[in-house]
């Protein structure tokens, strides 16, 4: 780990203990049955987790499709896809609305995943210690940027299937 640029692993540390809280206590909940904590819950991480997760896909998993590899990248990609899942389907259910049970513990296993997820970014900080201090400077940068932005996470998400859309329909 580089010392001058410990901002950008105290960071991402920071919102790695963030996340992991969440998810952890949204498992627990959804393993309880209690809908409405994990809807206030997911609600949370919606409002909260966007920028974190906007740096990470935008900037910082870019930089290490060369360190990891591109099919290590697209699992990481396809395990926020999975926690978004989570976050959409418990904030688009009214309060009334209960899922089965089948549903329930789909989206366990699919909170239980980002758990696991979380607690793997042990790699990611390895990695980013092999990212020259610069770009490392960089990165923190745009994390920065992104937390100023503070885009909910299904916004974001929306925006880069928007963006996706349209990249598609110009080729």
């Amino acid at each position: 780990m580089a010392e001058e640029n410990a901002d950008l692993f105290s960071a991402f540390a920071e919102d790695h203990a963030f996340l992991g809280t969440c998810f952890h206590e949204l498992s627990q909940a959804l393993r309880a049955g209690d809908l409405s904590t994990a809807r206030t819950l997911a609600a949370r991480l919606d409002r909260e987790a966007g920028a974190h997760i906007a740096f990470e896909e935008e900037q910082f998993y870019p930089e290490l499709v060369g360190l990891l590899g591109e099919a290590e990248v697209e699992r990481m990609h396809a395990e926020h896809r999975d926690g978004l899942e989570v976050v959409q389907r418990l904030c688009s259910q009214g309060p009334a609305s209960e899922p089965s049970e089948a549903k329930r513990r789909h989206l366990l296993t699919l909170s239980e995943g980002m758990e696991t997820h979380i607690a793997d970014c042990g790699d990611l900080f390895e990695a980013m210690g092999r990212i020259p201090p610069r770009e490392q400077e960089l990165l923190h940068a745009a994390l920065v940027e992104w937390r100023l932005r503070h885009p909910e996470w299904r916004a974001y998400a929306a925006s880069i299937g928007r963006r996706r859309s349209s990249a598609a329909l110009e080729t």
